[in-house]
């Protein structure tokens, strides 16, 4: 059963706003079952809304409408949908109430505007009644018509617990839909899309899809089909080979990050982590903290920028700065190894990020990072192509992904190839 949206406002077409609103509710549509054949951006043009309204009526089975209930002059949805419709704006008794009762609570004197919220089209469901936000519905010619709030989390909201359940009891008759992210590293997208040539090809019911987020790769398989137990079947084949194929390339799954994935590896072993920054800035600390419960296997983190910090604090001797420099072998060895660190494991980094400071034996880009494990020590030299922050996030990400890796097998090799 397909459908589409229409998000309406200025300022998405101005790109003052990211549209994110519309990407929150296709997932939840598809994820339910339900197939979304447009997505389309109008700004605040009656004209504009009244055309893609109508038309979007034509030719589909359900629409989601978002933006333009607000209080202010250029929210005009109800005024536009009404005089599309044919229908008259009413005055909606108990949203005019809680507006009355609020701006006694707050000492206000009433408002036009704000009563502005309580007009709607005849016939319109509001879908929360105890809500703030006046999110409604209109059955209109046998299409349901979502009206939704822009704000994000109040989207979000009506979409799980008001639009979607609705939605279901409106429509019996939608798709079974399974579907699966893999979060990759160290592989390129078009790599991947070979290596599953055969599989995109194994099921009318499948599809695969690749999707760089930076320094990551992101592949979802989705099977759509009328047959429950056919789409669990291929859905589950994927799944095996595809785990089969990419193999710890797959840092994590579903909802699970990199991060997160390393706490669990590390908490099983009954260990701690430590880490030594440079080039990072702390990114890899910051990325590690993001984790609820980090602290259970995250012990500390400490910035060393400068050649004095790293002396001070790491412990990295004079001699080894002077000879070889803060960018070396030798002194992400020492910037690891310190006796500071207490932990079983530990992360160090160092390198040039850039855009200025490389030479030609080390140019923008190179980056040492040592892993320090109960068994023994190890540094790798790196280049990382790309802008400061792309250096940055290739650095902590390898890192990261290092220590995944060895956790999993006990290999020192790590997923992304160090330069020669």
């Amino acid at each position: 059963m397909y459908g589409e949206i229409i998000a309406i406002g200025d300022e998405l077409l101005s790109g003052k706003v990211i549209n994110t609103t519309s990407s929150f509710a296709a997932r939840k549509l598809v994820e339910s079952g339900y197939e979304i054949k447009r997505i389309s951006i109008i700004g605040d043009n009656p004209k504009d809304i009244k055309h893609s309204l109508l038309t979007a009526i034509n030719r589909s089975k359900f629409v989601i409408i978002t933006g333009g209930l607000g209080p202010t002059s250029d929210d005009i949805t109800n005024e536009v949908v009404a005089d599309a419709l044919g229908l008259k704006l009413v005055l909606n008794q108990d949203i005019f109430n809680r507006i009355i009762e609020v701006e006694k609570r707050l000492g206000l004197k009433h408002s036009k505007m704000r009563e502005k919220l309580a007009w709607l089209p005849e016939g319109a469901q509001v879908l929360n009644p105890k809500g703030s936000a006046a999110g409604y519905l209109l059955i209109y010619q046998d299409i349901p018509l979502f009206f939704l709030p822009g704000v994000p989390e109040q989207l979000k909201d009506h979409m799980i617990n008001q639009v979607l359940p609705r939605l279901n009891k409106l429509i019996a008759t939608r798709l079974v839909v399974k579907q699966h992210l893999f979060r990759t590293f160290g592989l390129q997208e078009t790599d991947i899309n070979e290596m599953f040539f055969d599989l995109e090809r194994s099921s009318e019911l499948l599809t695969i899809g690749y999707y760089p987020n930076f320094p990551e790769v992101h592949v979802t398989i989705t099977v759509k089909g009328q047959d429950k137990s056919l789409v669990e079947e291929v859905f589950d084949n994927g799944c095996k080979e595809i785990k089969k194929i990419l193999g710890d390339a797959i840092i994590a799954e579903g909802k699970d990050t990199l991060e997160s994935v390393l706490g669990d590896l590390l908490i099983k072993k009954d260990a701690q982590l430590s880490v030594a920054e440079s080039c990072t800035g702390g990114l890899i600390a910051k990325r590690i903290t993001s984790v609820s419960g980090a602290s259970n296997w995250f012990d500390r983190s400490v910035v060393t920028y400068s050649n004095k910090a790293k002396e001070e604090i790491l412990g990295v001797s004079t001699k080894t700065l002077e000879k070889y420099g803060a960018v070396s072998k030798q002194c992400c060895y020492e910037m690891v190894s310190t006796s500071a660190f207490k932990t079983q494991y530990a992360l160090a980094v160092t390198g040039i990020a850039g855009p200025t400071g490389g030479s030609k034996e080390k140019p923008v880009g190179t980056v040492f990072i040592g892993l320090k494990t109960p068994e023994k020590t190890v540094v790798e030299r790196f280049w990382f192509p790309g802008s400061r922050i792309k250096v940055q996030q290739l650095t902590a990400e390898t890192a990261l992904d290092w220590l995944r890796r060895h956790l999993l097998n006990g290999s020192y090799i790590p997923g992304y190839r160090p330069a020669q």
